[in-house]
């Protein structure tokens, strides 16, 4: 019918709010909005990640292609990535995906001279930008913050050495998932509650009590001054 806007102006509240971790509402929409927001904030936002690796030497007991992916899934900080180009579009190094504009560069090199083993981890991954380091979750794991400690990539012996060099690119989730931004995106439905007050009243205190006890998430409660 003519006249009729189909245009929408959602409203965000922000619930909760960490390094790692949001919560929010979404009012004044339908679930195709949330979900078409679910899904740019798995796929669409674009990050940093390692895309290329070369093995110089390995020892370990781990083959290069497993290391490779287990570098590939470290997650990096990304406020660079909206400066940063594209490697297929990047006309600075005809798409090569190896120059400062649209890569960043990272050396690892690790030996084991101890009878005692050796975790090599994201920390021993040396960036050649500053603002693309790896993401340290230390101390959201529970661990002794004065301890270094990082996410796991192989463990050596004595005698047991790995050097490497490795490309990190901008991308998206939907080419890789090691380029999504969350590693999970639900929404849920927020119930809208209204109470028959005339009923209410008609209450005993036990069933009210009753009542509030019946609600998982205790949304309810009793006012102690007018019993309601």
């Amino acid at each position: 019918m003519e006249g009729i806007s189909y245009q929408r102006f959602p409203k965000v509240k922000i619930r909760e709010l960490k390094d790692d971790y949001a919560k929010f509402e979404l009012r004044d929409t339908d679930a195709s909005m949330a979900n078409a927001l679910r899904r740019v904030m798995i796929s669409e936002v674009p990050t940093i990640a390692i895309d290329l690796v070369e093995i110089e030497v390995n020892s370990s007991v781990l083959n290069d292609e497993f290391i490779a992916h287990r570098l590939g899934l470290i997650p990096l900080t990304s406020e660079r990535a909206m400066s940063m180009r594209f490697s297929r579009d990047c006309d600075a190094c005809d798409g090569d995906g190896q120059c400062e504009f649209c890569s960043v560069e990272f050396h690892l090199r690790a030996k084991c001279i101890s009878d005692q083993t050796l975790d090599v981890t994201s920390k021993d991954l040396y960036s050649s930008d500053h603002t693309v380091v790896p993401v340290d979750f230390t101390d959201n794991a529970g661990y002794d913050s004065t301890e270094p400690r990082g996410i796991i990539i192989v463990k050596l012996r004595r005698g047991q050495e790995l050097r490497l060099r490795a490309i990190a690119r901008k991308g998206i989730g939907k080419d890789h998932a090691k380029w999504s931004p969350a590693a999970t995106v639900t929404f849920i439905y927020e119930p809208e509650i209204h109470i028959n007050e005339d009923l209410m009243e008609s209450l005993t205190l036990e069933e009210k009590l009753s009542f509030v006890e019946s609600s998982p998430t205790k949304v309810f409660d009793i006012d102690p001054n007018t019993q309601q």
